[in-house]
C-alpha cells in the first residue's frame, strides 16, 4: 500500500478477493469549527479501490443515511470515490458499513469508523498577546492560545458588550489566532476590555483585552475638538435636508488636537457604523470626516474619557427610481443561424439615469442606452437579445434577471438548446513553473465533456487561458501568485463545476495529489522579520518616499515567495473609498546574493499619515502574514502633511439662459475645483437629459482647465439648436482625481455606502441641495412633442463574419446607415454597437458619423475585442442610442437587425495558437540596471525575436539578447538600455507572426538613499536692516568686566547676564507644567539665597509675567485699519516632552504656533540668523498661511501685548523700548517693576513666502487702550508690521523675566508708590520665551514666590537711593 494510506479505522468486514479499499490521506479525528454548540462540519473520505482485472463496481452503498458515495475518478482497475456526509455530525462516534457491489455479484463491506471529539480546555491560556492595531474599522489583535485539545477551533465564539471574532491561523506564527474587535463604547477608552471565551457544555473563560487607547500616552490623545457640519445649518431646528443623491447624507468634520492617527471619532447610526476617516492636516492637528444619518450618536474621546452627542436631523431620502415593470415578455426564435431568447418589458416607473444590472452566466452593469429600444423616459419599451445556451445541465438552471443593483424585477429561465451529462472537468495533471520572485506559469491539462468555461482563481481565466488542444481536451495556462492558490474551480459550458483545494487526489494511476510549490508551504517565526530595515526612515513625505525594505535572515529560505505590502490609510483606501478597487499591491521581495538581504522597492505615497505607517509581510499563501505592529522595526513618517480627501468644487456658475437664442442655445456648467496638497489631476462628468436621455461625457485632465493643480476652472457646455425639446439636464455622475488618484465621487443613484457622502466633490453645496445644483433647464421655443416617423435601419454590416478571438489583430468595425425620419436625429448623439457574448460579457463601440442627410445618415465604429472573447460561441450585435429631435430614443437589437436586408446580426469565433499578444509586463523601473523585463501575453512560445523602441531620442533601438520563454503566456527578455522614458516593445515568432506593439511605462524611482536634511539659507531681500552702534552704557560700563565688554556696536554680555547695561541675569529654574486649556505658563521659584529665607518676618511676593498676541490687524498704505482679527479659541496639542503646539484659525487663514523648552544653551537659527537660546527659555514658532488680503498694498500687524505685575504696591516701575546692541539687530521692550524685569527683543526680519525680508516693529502704547500702569503693573503694546505676501510668514519675537542688580527706582522714567515695608533683592528667577514664528495668540504667565527677609542693611540702602532722586 502507498504510505499516504492508513486503515487504521477503515477495516474489511468481508474478504478481500477481488477487491481491495483503502482511505486516501484520512482523517477519522474531527473537531467542531466554532467552539461553542456547533458540531462538526461535513466531512468527507477519499476512497481508492482497486479491482482485479475484468471486475467493475456497479454499486456503493453506506448504511448511514447522512452519507453518500460520488465517483471522482476511474482507470481500467482502479475508482476514487469521494464519501460524503449530508448533514453535520454532532459530538460522538460514528460507525457506519460500506459495501462495494461488483459486476461478479460480490459484494465487499467495510466498516468506517469516525469521531467528532469535543474540545478539552481543561489547560486554556492565552500566553501573550500583540499591541492592537486598528484597520478597515477593526481593532485586531494577535493572540498565542494554548491548552485546546485535540486541535484548536477554527472559532471561537465570546461574550460581552464588545463584538469580538476568534479566527484561527494556524502555527506560521508564535501567534496562533487574531482577534477582530469592534468599538468599545465604555466611557474610559483605555480601560482593558473584558470579553469570555465560550465553549461546549457551558465552559466560560474570562479574559481581559488592553485597550488600543491604552498604548499611548495621555498626552497623546486628543482634547479638543472643533465641529463643522455641511451643511452648516443642519442642526437648525425644523431644517429639512434631501440627500445630495442617493444616500448622501450630511457630512460631519472634527479637528482635533490629535497626536494619534485614529482617536475614537465614531458614528453610531441606524443603517451605518463607521470610524471617523482623518481627511487633512498634520500630527497635532487632523480634520476627519463622517456621515450624519437621520438617527445618528456621535462619540468622541477627549482625553481618556468619551463624550457623545445625538444628532436627528430631518433627511429626507434620495429614493431610487425603480423599473416598476408593466409587462413583461421572453420569446425564442430558432428559425434563424444562431438561436436567440427576446426578453423586453414596458415601464411604469419613469426612467432616471440608473444603472441596470444585467445576469446571465455572467453578470455586468449598464445604463442608457443598452436595452432602450424605442420611446422617451417616462414611457419607454426594453429589449435584449440572448444567445441561446448550447448546452446545460439538468443540475444547473440559468436564469436571465435584470434590474437596479441588489433589486431583481425581472427573472426569466432560460432553456438550454440540449441538456447534457452533469459530469464536471477533470484536471488530469498541473505543473507549476516560476516565472519571477512572486509569479508562477501554471500549467494544467483539463479533460471536459461539455468544454471548459471558465477557471477561477482570485481572478477569472476563460478561453484565452487555453494554450493548446481544445475546451474538451486541452492544456491551459494561468498566471498565479501565491495567495490565489488556496483552492480554484474550473466550471464547464453546461455550469458544472469542480473545485481542487491543497492536497486533492487527481490522479490514481500513479497517486498524485495538488500540491503547491514548497517555498510557498514554508512555516516562519515572527522573530525571522524583526531585524526588517528600511533604506529611508524619519520620513518626509511632502513628496513620495521611494524605498526598499531589507530583510536580513539566516531563517528564511533564499527561494521563498514573500511580498511586502503598505496598508496605510493611501495605499489602502478601505476606509475612505469603497468605490475603488481595494487591491494590496504586493511589492516582491527579491534575494540579493551580494548583500545577503531580501529587498523590495516599494513607493510610499505623498501626504500620508504620520507617525507609523501600517505595513504587511506575506509569505507562503495569504494565509501567512505578519504586520508591521507585530515587529520591533517601524516604518516612520516624520514630516508629513495629510491630504486623504479628493478634489472638490469650491465655486458653481451655471452657464447660459436656458433658452434658444436665434437658432442655437447653450448650457453648462463652469466650475472652480481645489484641492489643496496633491492637486487636481483629472477629472470626468457625465450629463444627461430628462425626456430623452441625450447623455454628455466630458473627460479632463490638469491640461484643460485654466489656473494650476491647486486651484482651476473648467466649463462645459452643451449646444442645443433647433428643433429640439424643452427639458432639464442633469449632472449624474462626476469623478475627480488629486496626483494621489485619491478621487471625490458623486453618483446620483449608487447603493448606498458610508463612504458616499464624504467623497462628495459638492460637499460645499450640500445646503444648495442636489436639483439647484445639478439641474439645468433648457426651454425650447418652438418644442415638437410628437415622436413622428420612427428612424429606420438601413443597413447593418459586421467587417467579418468569422472572427479569430486568439489573433494578433482582433478588430472588428461595423458599417451602419439609418433614415432619420422627418424629425431628424440628433447629431451630437452617437449609436454605439454592442457586441453580446455568452460568457464574456460585452463591448461596446462607439461610432461616428461618415455622412449626415435627411434621408441617410451613414455610421461606422470599430474596436478590438479582448483575447478569446465569446468562444466558442457566436457573438451577437445590437444598436442602442438613437436620439431623435424631439425626444424620443430608439433601437435595434439583434433580432430585428437580423431582419434588415443584407445585415448581419452575428459573427462566428474561432481561437487559434501561435499567434503572439503581448498583454502586460511586470513592473519596470527606471533606476533598473539588470536590463531584464518579464512579458506575459499569449503565443509566446516560439519568440525568436524581440525589439525594443525608445522614446528617448539618446537611445537607439535593439532587440533583446537573451529570450527564456515560460510556455506560451511568458517571456523573461534582457538587453533593455536603461530608460525613465516609456519604449516600445514587439515580439516576432520563428513561423513569421508578429505580436501587437505594447508601451511599456517605466516607474520612476529613486533607490539612493536620502540625505540627512542639512539648513540651506533662504533667500534674502535686501537690505535687511542693522542697528546703529550704540554707546556703552551702565556704572561700571556694561556691568563690570565679569558681566559684559564695551564692544563698537554696545554691551556684549557674558552668560547669564543679559540687557543694554549687562546688569540682568538670567536663572535656571524647573520647567513648566503646561496648561492645557490655553497658552499659559506658570513657573515657579524657590530661593537661592539662603540667608534670605528665614524669619518670621518673611512674606510672600507674586510677580506675574504675562506676554500675549492680542490680534493680526490688516493696515492699509497709511497704517489704517481695515480688519482687526481678535485671537479668542485655541487648540492645543502636546508634541513631546518638551514642545507643545497651539492651533486657531482665522477665516481660510491657519495660525499654528509651537512653544518648546530649552533646559540648555542651544543655537537655533532663524531667517538665515543664529541665535542663542538660554536655558529656562520657551520659544515659540508662529507661522501664518495665506491670508486674504483686501488690497495688495496693504499690510498684516501682528499685536503683541506684554505685562509686569507684582501684588505690592510699596514698588517702583519703569519701561523702556529701543535697539539692542549685541549684534542681532533687533528692538527691545523691557518692563521693570523693582527688580524683575519682563524683556523682549523683536528681530527685524521674517521669513515671508520662503524670503527673508525685513520687517517694523512699533511701539503702539499711544494708539491702544493700555492699562492704567502703575509702579506694581505695567502694560506695552507692540506691532509688528508686516508687508504684503501670498504664502506664509514666520516671525521671531522672544520675551524673558530678568532679575535686575538694580531696582526700577534708579531709571530716569520710573513710577513709585511710597514704600512701607522695603525691598531686597529677590531671589533670581527667568524664564525666555522665545517666539518663532506668527500665528496665535500666546499668553505666558509666570508667578514667581519670592520669600523676603527684612534686612536692614539692605532697607538702609534702599531708602538712601529714594532720598537722593527726591533731593536731586
Amino acid at each position: 500500500m502507498n504510505p499516504n494510506f492508513n486503515n487504521a479505522q477503515f477495516i474489511p468486514i468481508t474478504p478481500e478477493t477481488t477487491l481491495s479499499a483503502s482511505v486516501v490521506d484520512p482523517i477519522y479525528s474531527f473537531v467542531p469549527t466554532y467552539s461553542y454548540n456547533i458540531p462538526c462540519l461535513a466531512n468527507k473520505f477519499d476512497i481508492l479501490i482497486e479491482v482485479s482485472s475484468g471486475i467493475s463496481i456497479i454499486k456503493t452503498l453506506s448504511n448511514d443515511t447522512n452519507y453518500y458515495f460520488d465517483l471522482k475518478i476511474q482507470t481500467d482497475n482502479k475508482y476514487l470515490y469521494s464519501l460524503n456526509s449530508l448533514g453535520s455530525p454532532k459530538i460522538g462516534s460514528y460507525v457506519q458499513e460500506i459495501t462495494f457491489t461488483t459486476n461478479d455479484t460480490n459484494t465487499h463491506i467495510y466498516q468506517l469508523m469516525s469521531t467528532c471529539n469535543d474540545f478539552k480546555t481543561d489547560s486554556l491560556n492565552i500566553t501573550s498577546i500583540l499591541k492592537p492595531f486598528y484597520l478597515g474599522g477593526i481593532f485586531y489583535y494577535y493572540v498565542s492560545v494554548t491548552g485546546i485539545e485535540p486541535a484548536f477551533p477554527k472559532l471561537i465564539k465570546t461574550m460581552g458588550s464588545v463584538e469580538t471574532i476568534f479566527t484561527y491561523l494556524g502555527g506560521s506564527t508564535p501567534y496562533n489566532y487574531i482577534v477582530q474587535m469592534t468599538p468599545d463604547f465604555s466611557n474610559n477608552i483605555t480601560q482593558d476590555i473584558e470579553v469570555t471565551l465560550a465553549f461546549n457544555g457551558n465552559r466560560f473563560y474570562p479574559f481581559k483585552f488592553k485597550s488600543y487607547y491604552a498604548q499611548f500616552s495621555k498626552l497623546d490623545l486628543p482634547t479638543i475638538h472643533v465641529l463643522e457640519y455641511f451643511p452648516p445649518n443642519i442642526l437648525s431646528t425644523n431644517y429639512n435636508y434631501t440627500q445630495f443623491g442617493y444616500g448622501c447624507n450630511p457630512v460631519l468634520q472634527s479637528n482635533m488636537n490629535s497626536n494619534i492617527t485614529r482617536p475614537f471619532q465614531y458614528i453610531n447610526s441606524s443603517n451605518s457604523n463607521s470610524f471617523m476617516v482623518p481627511i487633512k492636516g498634520k500630527k497635532g492637528n487632523i480634520t476627519y470626516s463622517g456621515a450624519i444619518s437621520q438617527n445618528s450618536i456621535f462619540y468622541s474621546n477627549l482625553g481618556i474619557f468619551i463624550s457623545s452627542l445625538s444628532f436627528t436631523p430631518n433627511i429626507k431620502v434620495y429614493e431610487i427610481p425603480f423599473i416598476g415593470v408593466n409587462s413583461s415578455y421572453t420569446s425564442l426564435i430558432r428559425k434563424i443561424d444562431i438561436p436567440l431568447y427576446v426578453v423586453g418589458f414596458t415601464n411604469t416607473i419613469p426612467y432616471q439615469y440608473t444603472d441596470y444590472s444585467y445576469n446571465y452566466f455572467i453578470s455586468f452593469v449598464q445604463s442608457w442606452p443598452y436595452g432602450f429600444i424605442s420611446g422617451n423616459n417616462t414611457l419607454y419599451t426594453h429589449k435584449v437579445t440572448l444567445v441561446q445556451s448550447l448546452v446545460g445541465s439538468l443540475i444547473v438552471n440559468n436564469y436571465y434577471s435584470f434590474g437596479i443593483y441588489s433589486k431583481q424585477e425581472i427573472s426569466e429561465k432560460i432553456i438550454p438548446l440540449n441538456y447534457t451529462t452533469t459530469i464536471p472537468p477533470k484536471l488530469l495533471s498541473y505543473q507549476f513553473t516560476r516565472i519571477s520572485s512572486y509569479k508562477y506559469l501554471l500549467t494544467l491539462n483539463i479533460e471536459s465533456v461539455n468544454g471548459v468555461q471558465k477557471i477561477d482563481f482570485s481572478q477569472k481565466y476563460s478561453f484565452d487561458a487555453l494554450a493548446s488542444g481544445s475546451i474538451y481536451n486541452g492544456t491551459f495556462e494561468v498566471i498565479v501568485s501565491p495567495f490565489e492558490l488556496d483552492s480554484f474551480m474550473i466550471t464547464d459550458l453546461a455550469g458544472n463545476f469542480i473545485i481542487y483545494s491543497q492536497g486533492d487526489v487527481i490522479s490514481i494511476n500513479p497517486i498524485v495529489t495538488l500540491q503547491i510549490p514548497m517555498e510557498m508551504q514554508y512555516k516562519l517565526n515572527m522573530s525571522s522579520f524583526n531585524n526588517i530595515t528600511f533604506l529611508n526612515n524619519d520620513l518626509d513625505l511632502v513628496t513620495d518616499s521611494y524605498n526598499v525594505a531589507y530583510i536580513e535572515s539566516d531563517e528564511i529560505p533564499q527561494d521563498i515567495t514573500m511580498a511586502f505590502i503598505l496598508v496605510d490609510i493611501i495605499s489602502f483606501p478601505i476606509d475612505r473609498d469603497i468605490n475603488d478597487p481595494i487591491i494590496l499591491y504586493r511589492n516582491p521581495f527579491i534575494y540579493n546574493n551580494s548583500s545577503k538581504k531580501f529587498e523590495s522597492k516599494f513607493i510610499l505615497p505623498k501626504n500620508n499619515i504620520f507617525g507609523d505607517i501600517q505595513y504587511a509581510i506575506e509569505f507562503g499563501l495569504a494565509t501567512s502574514v505578519i504586520y508591521s505592529n507585530e515587529l520591533t522595526n517601524s516604518l516612520f513618517a516624520k514630516d508629513t502633511e495629510l491630504d486623504n480627501q479628493g478634489p472638490i468644487f469650491r465655486s458653481i456658475e451655471k452657464i447660459g439662459n436656458g433658452s434658444i437664442i436665434s437658432t442655437t442655445g447653450t448650457v453648462g456648467w463652469k466650475f472652480n475645483i481645489t484641492d489643496d496638497l496633491n492637486g487636481f489631476e483629472s477629472g470626468y462628468i457625465k450629463v444627461m437629459g430628462s425626456v430623452d436621455s441625450s447623455t454628455y461625457e466630458f473627460n479632463f485632465t490638469i491640461n484643460n482647465v485654466i489656473g494650476d493643480k491647486f486651484n482651476c476652472q473648467y466649463q462645459i457646455k452643451i449646444n442645443i439648436s433647433e428643433p429640439c425639446i424643452s427639458q432639464e439636464y442633469r449632472i449624474v455622475r462626476v469623478i475627480l482625481f488629486d496626483t494621489n488618484k485619491i478621487a471625490s465621487r458623486f453618483n446620483q443613484y449608487v447603493p448606498i455606502m458610508p463612504t458616499s457622502s464624504i467623497i462628495n466633490p459638492f460637499i460645499n453645496f450640500l445646503d444648495v441641495g442636489v436639483d439647484e445644483i445639478t439641474v439645468l433647464s433648457f426651454t425650447c421655443p418652438t418644442p415638437l412633442s410628437t415622436p413622428g416617423s420612427k428612424p429606420i435601419l438601413l443597413s447593418f454590416k459586421s467587417s467579418t463574419t468569422t472572427i479569430d478571438v486568439g489573433a494578433t489583430n482582433r478588430t472588428i468595425s461595423f458599417d451602419f446607415s439609418i433614415d432619420p425620419g422627418v424629425n431628424g436625429i440628433k447629431q451630437d448623439q452617437l449609436p454605439i454597437v454592442y457586441i453580446n457574448s455568452l460568457f464574456s460579457g460585452l463591448v461596446k463601440c462607439i461610432s461616428t458619423i461618415i455622412s449626415y442627410n435627411t434621408n441617410n445618415v451613414v455610421y461606422k465604429c470599430s474596436t478590438e475585442l479582448p483575447l478569446g472573447f465569446g468562444y466558442p460561441n457566436a457573438l451577437t450585435f445590437s444598436l442602442y442610442g438613437i436620439v431623435n429631435n424631439v425626444g424620443f430614443f430608439y433601437g435595434f437589437s439583434a433580432d430585428d437587425i437580423l431582419n434588415i436586408t443584407n445585415s448581419n446580426y452575428y459573427t462566428n469565433t474561432t481561437l487559434s495558437f501561435g499567434q503572439p499578444v503581448i498583454q502586460s509586463t511586470n513592473p519596470y523601473y527606471s533606476d533598473d540596471d539588470s536590463g531584464e523585463l518579464i512579458i506575459f501575453g499569449r503565443g509566446l512560445k516560439s519568440i525568436s525575436r524581440i525589439d525594443f523602441v525608445y522614446n528617448d531620442s539618446t537611445l537607439s533601438p535593439n532587440s533583446a539578447t537573451s529570450i527564456n520563454s515560460f510556455g506560451s503566456s511568458a517571456i523573461r527578455a534582457t538587453g533593455i538600455k536603461k530608460t525613465g522614458k516609456p519604449f516600445i516593445i514587439k515580439a516576432f515568432t520563428s513561423s513569421s507572426f508578429t505580436s501587437n506593439e505594447f508601451t511599456v511605462k517605466p516607474i520612476y524611482f529613486n533607490s539612493t538613499k536620502t540625505p540627512t536634511p542639512t539648513s540651506t539659507p533662504i533667500p534674502t531681500v535686501t537690505p535687511i536692516p542693522t542697528n546703529a552702534p550704540q554707546k556703552c552704557q551702565g556704572n561700571p560700563e556694561c556691568g563690570g568686566k565679569n558681566q559684559g565688554y564695551c564692544s563698537s556696536a554696545g554691551c556684549i554680555c557674558y552668560a547669564p547676564w543679559i540687557g543694554l547695561t549687562c546688569t540682568s541675569q538670567i536663572i535656571i529654574v524647573p520647567q513648566p507644567t503646561i496648561n492645557t486649556t490655553n497658552p499659559q505658563t506658570e513657573i515657579p521659584t524657590t530661593p537661592t539665597d539662603n540667608n534670605q529665607t528665614s524669619s518670621e518676618e518673611s512674606q510672600k511676593m507674586i510677580f506675574k509675567s504675562l506676554v500675549s498676541l492680542v490680534s493680526l490687524r490688516e493696515l492699509n498704505f497709511n497704517n489704517e485699519e481695515v480688519k482687526n482679527h481678535i485671537f479668542d479659541q485655541w487648540i492645543y496639542t502636546p508634541i513631546n516632552q518638551f514642545k507643545n503646539q497651539y492651533f486657531t484659525k482665522i477665516s481660510s487663514t491657519n495660525i499654528t504656533v509651537t512653544l518648546e523648552w530649552f533646559n540648555q544653551t542651544t543655537s537655533i537659527e532663524f531667517a538665515n540668523q543664529n541665535l542663542t537660546m538660554n536655558p529656562s527659555t520657551i520659544k515659540y514658532t508662529i507661522e501664518i498661511t495665506n491670508y486674504p488680503f483686501v488690497n495688495k498694498l496693504n499690510q498684516l500687524q501682528l499685536v503683541m501685548s506684554a505685562s509686569l505685575t507684582l501684588n505690592s504696591n510699596d514698588i517702583c516701575s519703569s519701561n523702556q523700548f529701543g535697539n539692542t546692541s549685541t549684534g542681532d539687530d533687533s528692538n527691545y521692550l523691557k518692563i521693570q517693576i523693582e527688580n524683575h524685569s519682563l524683556y523682549g527683543r523683536f528681530i527685524k526680519r521674517a521669513i515671508i513666502d520662503n524670503i527673508v525680508k525685513s520687517v517694523d516693529n512699533v511701539l503702539l502704547d499711544s494708539s491702544l487702550n493700555v492699562i492704567d500702569s502703575s509702579s506694581s503693573s505695567l502694560q506695552s503694546f507692540i506691532g509688528i508690521t508686516i508687508p504684503y505676501y501670498t504664502k506664509s510668514i514666520i516671525v521671531d519675537p522672544d520675551f524673558s523675566v530678568l532679575i535686575d542688580s538694580k531696582s526700577a527706582s534708579d531709571n530716569n522714567d520710573s513710577v513709585c508708590t511710597k514704600n512701607k515695608s522695603g525691598l531686597t533683592t529677590s531671589q533670581l528667577a527667568g524664564i525666555i520665551i522665545g517666539s518663532v514664528g506668527f500665528s496665535a495668540v500666546v499668553i505666558v504667565s509666570s508667578v514667581y514666590f519670592v520669600v523676603k527677609k527684612k534686612r536692614d542693611r539692605v532697607l538702609m540702602n534702599s531708602i538712601k537711593n529714594k532720598v537722593n532722586k527726591m533731593q536731586n
